[in-house]
């Protein structure tokens, strides 16, 4: 008998879905996605937001996203056979929200994985047997906000010493490995040069399939020593409340482990409407599943990877140059004269010397060190 596993990417309860969340039978999957869903012998998916009480518990997109406690009624109703916390919003209500969120879904009988009490707890996998198969799900989420150390409640960080001799590790284990990834660039439809080695390095260490899963947005794939490397998947349910372009549609990952052993990987193409997702139409999945297929063949071309993402970085780099700014009432100013292109405040020589902190192990380092002194001293 063959073995079918959905896998979802970000569920967040916001202020369109709180009521569906709220209750034992939710009203969140339309127009036979929820047939699809149900038909699966397990389903997975990234549930991005702590499910909390706590003073910021607003349900809605913002700088922080978190949801009522309540919401654990719906996520369970979703009847996931195990529901995954690494992602860089899981800590949006502190270690109070964390643990609120993995109790109820704990006193829902809803397994979760990818973020606990502090490192060791945050990296155990997760593990389940359908038909005779042992399954292992890893997650691992690159260092944003929420990540755990050994001191420190949050996700599983993305370990790159160790990352090779624990996907072995793990895969000596189980008789399929699935890695979910949380990272990349939000809203880039490719694999960043570095994303790819990473993925690729999992898959040569033995996962059959690893799904990138925050770039919000339906990425790229391709083959990689046996195994399928999704680069984004898009979202699953999450309402934002504005149109961002590419975020109003996504895929569920398909995986099938067939009588004779063999793995295949499809996709289900989904589309956000209010209060949830939908199955695409005829129309609307063939544009997703053509665009999906366009760019993973553009990504097999030698070079075109790191070439296009050095546009991507060119076109990016005034943005992302503001965090160098802080707060600074000086650099504010000097950087609204510039036209509000801050690179412009340092000569090439400066530029330089950031680059060398950035890229220099030992100094990014000591960078790192110093400034948690300031921001969070408890994790030394």
């Amino acid at each position: 008998m063959s073995l079918e596993i959905l896998i979802g990417a970000d569920v967040v309860p916001t202020a369109s879905n709180i009521d569906q969340f709220s209750s034992a039978a939710p009203k969140l999957l339309f127009d036979g996605l929820d047939e699809i869903w149900r038909a699966a012998d397990a389903r997975i998916f990234n549930l991005e937001a702590p499910l909390s009480d706590g003073a910021d518990a607003a349900g809605k997109y913002g700088a922080n996203l978190s949801a009522p406690l309540a919401c654990a009624e719906g996520v369970a109703a979703l009847n996931p056979t195990a529901v995954c916390l690494c992602n860089n919003h899981i800590m949006d209500d502190g270690i109070e929200g964390l643990r609120s969120t993995r109790a109820a879904l704990k006193a829902k009988r809803v397994a979760s994985f990818g973020a606990g009490e502090d490192l060791d707890e945050a990296d155990q996998p997760y593990f389940f047997v359908k038909h005779g198969v042992r399954i292992g799900v890893y997650a691992v989420c690159e260092h944003e906000f929420s990540f755990a150390t050994d001191r420190k409640a949050g996700a599983n960080p993305l370990d790159l010493v160790n990352l090779s001799d624990r996907i072995r590790e793990i895969k000596s284990n189980c008789d399929r490995l699935i890695v979910l990834y949380h990272g990349g660039r939000e809203g880039y439809a490719y694999p960043s040069p570095e994303v790819e080695k990473t993925c690729r390095k999992i898959a040569e260490c033995g996962a059959s399939l690893v799904v990138c899963q925050y770039g919000h947005c339906v990425g790229s794939s391709e083959r990689w020593n046996n195994a399928t490397i999704v680069y984004g998947q898009g979202n699953f349910i999450f309402d934002f409340e504005d149109d961002a372009k590419g975020y109003d549609t996504g895929m569920l990952v398909r995986y099938t482990i067939g009588d004779y052993g063999a793995d295949k990987v499809d996709y289900v193409p989904i589309v956000r409407v209010s209060g949830g997702a939908a199955l695409a139409d005829e129309a609307k999945a063939k544009e997703i599943l053509v665009g999906f297929e366009k760019r993973s063949l553009r990504i097999r071309i030698e070079g075109f990877v790191p070439a296009r993402y050095e546009a991507y970085a060119a076109e990016q780099k005034e943005k992302l140059f503001h965090v160098f700014l802080g707060g600074n009432a000086i650099l504010r100013t000097m950087n609204a004269l510039t036209g509000r292109r801050p690179t412009r405040m340092f000569d090439r020589q400066s530029k330089a010397n950031l680059l060398n902190a950035l890229r220099c192990e030992s100094i990014r380092e000591l960078v790192i060190r110093g400034l948690l002194h300031d921001v969070s001293p408890t994790e030394h």
